[in-house]
């Protein structure tokens, strides 16, 4: 990750209000994170050296902690999203620093987030099929029993939107 973007661990930054270009300039990174800055200096009209600059900043003030993609996950074969949403039961603090461990080392987990409600934690799993999944499911329920109390799934059958943001 680039030294400029925020770290996980580092505190959110004061919130800041953002003008018309700045949020020009978020719609289309967010369309697409490689659009080069002529592009976007066309597009705003201003100079490529002042959206240069305004990145920079968005990237400073930790509005923009990171670039990323978005990747047709059936084509690698890995069709199934299974999103997990777990309660925990005679929580242990060290156990579950080793589920998330364990979760964050796993590729198939692509998404990870402790929640408030409910459930407590939430988890996206990408599987190649119902067999695959079960495998996984199983293996991190057998492994952790001792703290998982419900666990409710729901598979994606298909996406209709997916981290578009607007501003």
């Amino acid at each position: 990750m680039d030294e400029n973007l925020k770290k996980e661990d580092e505190k959110p930054p004061k919130n800041r209000e953002l003008d018309r270009t700045d949020r020009d300039i978020l719609n289309i990174l967010s369309q697409n994170a490689r659009t080069k800055l002529t592009q976007i200096s066309k597009k705003i009209g201003l100079s490529v050296d002042s959206i240069k600059k305004r990145i920079m900043k968005l990237e400073r003030s930790g509005i923009i902690t990171k670039y990323t993609i978005q990747v047709n996950t059936g084509i690698i074969g890995l069709p199934l999203g299974v999103h997990i949403y777990v309660k925990f039961k005679n929580f242990n603090q060290s156990r579950f620093e080793e589920f998330i461990k364990y979760l964050r080392a796993s590729p198939r987990v692509i998404d990870l987030m402790s929640m408030a409600g409910d459930y407590d934690l939430y988890i996206v799993i990408l599987a190649a099929g119902t067999e695959d999944i079960e495998k996984k499911k199983n293996e991190i329920r057998q492994n952790f029993s001792d703290i998982i109390g419900d666990w409710k799934e729901v598979l994606v059958t298909r996406l209709h939107k997916l981290e578009e943001y607007k501003f």
